[in-house]
């Protein structure tokens, strides 16, 4: 039993199951239907955007009316899904590293799943299955999709990165550019069907054009400070793409090469508790020094825990020190700020990368979570 796959395995089950119960309520044959606890966009296959459509990824497919009521978070999905970028970066570093296409990851990781087999457990669940009533039978398996679901996740975030393949930024201009012109094609293509079928209100994706075509010409500028910009702003969940609407990125890139290459310098401006400074220091391929400068009433333990939870995935090693000052507390800000510091190159470290995300994705979410009213909150 073990070496069955349990997509597999649900699937032909649902089909046979559904039909039974078909039968025995109307006396004869009816067609089998799709269970209402499996999802209806076809969660088990490989999404245009990503590695598997599960739970959180927005299709390209997306009527106007599910747009304009998507949050800032479900957008950042949506924009990468047309862009046919990867969910998250780590994915994305994995494939620039192999010089893979989104297609070809696509098939090797559905590949890797499809090897996944069944626990004992699992396998006496489906035998039981046959007593169940069709409620049950549901509950049973929207529980099993969500597991599924979760550890699809888990895969993909220990998707091994290679500490000696550096990230090429130019590489990344190129991406954006040709994949979002493609993307502003689609979405063209998307309202004009939208105004056929008599949508009027075609502002979201109108918005979303503009901004990923914001986003083609800043990348077409082939400034490396740029191009990093960029890609940090698309990984950021919130997708604040667009400046001046409530969270503002600058990177500095200095002239100086030399050590400087593995040096990032991390200025964040927070609401609640002013001046977050980084220092980033690559002191081996994949070894990460992150000497934090911060105010005292700044949550340092829940910081420390979160960038521990994303070593464990990444194979990233590093050591985190803090030191408090009053003079952090006293910026006041109305909305966060960060600034990076970089040397004028076109290649980093994934793993300094990695860091840099890390860092400044989880002290604007603790920042957030802050405003409203979150004590603590670890994702």
């Amino acid at each position: 039993m073990n070496n069955y796959n349990l997509g597999n395995l649900i699937s032909k089950f649902v089909n046979n199951q559904t039909a039974k119960i078909k039968i025995n309520q109307s006396g004869a044959t009816a067609k089998p239907v799709v269970n209402s606890a499996l999802p209806q966009n076809n969660t088990q296959s490989i999404s245009a955007s990503g590695p598997l459509s599960v739970s959180g990824t927005v299709s390209s497919g997306i009527n106007t009316v599910q747009i304009a009521n998507l949050t800032n978070t479900d957008m950042s999905a949506y924009v990468k899904d047309l862009m046919k970028l990867p969910k998250h970066l780590n994915e994305l570093i994995y494939v620039l590293q192999r010089n893979l296409t989104q297609a070809q990851f696509n098939r090797q990781f559905a590949s890797m799943i499809n090897k996944t087999s069944i626990t004992p457990t699992q396998a006496q669940i489906m035998a039981q299955l046959q007593t169940l009533d069709s409620s049950e039978v549901q509950n049973l398996l929207k529980n099993m999709n969500t597991t599924l679901s979760a550890q699809l996740q888990t895969a993909l975030k220990d998707l091994p990165i290679k500490s000696t393949g550096l990230i090429n930024l130019a590489e990344i201009s190129n991406l954006i550019q040709a994949n979002g012109k493609d993307a502003i094609t689609n979405l063209i293509m998307a309202m004009a069907n939208s105004a056929k079928q008599g949508v009027n209100d075609l502002a979201q994706m109108k918005d979303t054009a503009k901004l990923i075509n914001a986003s083609v010409a800043a990348a077409a500028q082939n400034d490396n400070a740029q191009t990093l910009k960029l890609l940090m702003l698309l990984y950021l969940p919130w997708l604040p793409l667009q400046e001046g609407t409530g969270f503002d990125l600058e990177i500095e890139a200095n002239k100086e090469k030399s050590e400087s290459d593995s040096i990032l310098i991390i200025t964040i401006t927070t609401i609640n508790y002013g001046i977050v400074k980084a220092t980033l220091i690559l002191e081996s391929s994949n070894s990460v020094h992150v000497s934090i400068e911060c105010s005292k009433d700044f949550p340092k333990e829940e910081l420390l825990l979160r960038i521990e939870g994303e070593e464990k995935h990444y194979s990233l090693q590093s050591v985190v020190s803090f030191e408090t000052s009053e003079k952090s507390k006293s910026a006041v800000t109305e909305k966060p700020q960060a600034k990076i510091n970089m040397a004028n190159t076109n290649e980093i470290n994934p793993y300094l990368l990695l860091m840099a995300h890390t860092l400044i994705r989880h002290t604007l979410e603790i920042d957030r979570n802050k405003s409203e009213g979150i004590v603590s909150h670890i994702d």
